[in-house]
């Protein structure tokens, strides 16, 4: 194992609480959280950028170096099995974004909060579309979700159970956000998840690692994603 929780928080009780399971080629499908063209590259120009170029700096780092080649991986080796690959977009579905929470609602405006998303996020917008180094194919499942949380208020779950699929690989961003959000419900709702470290993203290193120490402890499991090919293959 090359990613170990307990390198990060060694007095936790994983060999009494953490979820434990093997991944099964036969019930298992990818699941890519919202990697979508709008949130690839922060603008170090905007004021979100002014006010926080660490943050920018390392997004982008991350995401180029990180998610993008080893999400495209797992995909590939997926898709080389035969294995279900699924894909979520985050956002609204009408300009308006009425159809949202209202805190939510904000972030579908042609003016970004602080630079926060790169541009407008809605279906039909190019912004709202899967980023192109890692789309889908024909067959490959898109789900249009209006919640942080994949589960939440889509027919993720439905379609998953009728693709006869146990066990989700998560790869996406943010990290603690739609990426934990939708593997905490995958737990609670019957299925294994696990979570592919290297191939998820947020603001910063901290986030990211307190993130997947969430799922590790108690939740599912957290493995980079050599390991998780390994695994399968």
């Amino acid at each position: 194992m090359s990613w170990k929780a307990e390198d990060f928080d060694s007095e936790w009780s994983y060999d009494e609480l953490a979820t434990k399971f093997e991944l099964r080629n036969d019930r298992v499908a990818l699941l890519v959280i919202d990697i979508q063209k709008g949130d690839l590259v922060k603008d170090s120009k905007s004021e979100y950028g002014i006010k926080y170029p660490h943050i920018v700096e390392y997004w982008n780092t991350r995401i180029s170096d990180f998610v993008i080649p080893n999400t495209s991986k797992l995909i590939s080796f997926f898709r080389k099995l035969g294995l279900p690959v699924i894909y979520t977009r985050n956002g609204a579905i009408t300009p308006s974004g009425k159809e949202m929470a209202k805190r939510l609602r904000k972030f579908t405006k042609d003016t970004p909060v602080s630079g926060y998303l790169n541009s407008a996020r809605f279906r039909g917008q190019d912004s709202y579309e899967i980023a192109d180094q890692i789309r889908p194919i024909e067959n490959e499942l898109v789900i249009d979700k209006l919640t942080s949380g994949a589960f939440n208020s889509s027919v993720l779950d439905h379609a998953l159970r009728n693709m006869k699929v146990e066990d989700i690989v998560i790869a996406g961003i943010l990290t603690d956000m739609c990426v934990l959000g939708t593997a905490r419900v995958a737990s609670e709702i019957g299925y294994n998840s696990v979570l592919s470290e290297d191939a998820c993203a947020t603001l910063t290193q901290r986030a990211h690692v307190e993130a997947l120490l969430m799922h590790a402890r108690v939740f599912g499991r957290v493995e980079t994603s050599d390991d998780i090919i390994a695994e399968l293959s």
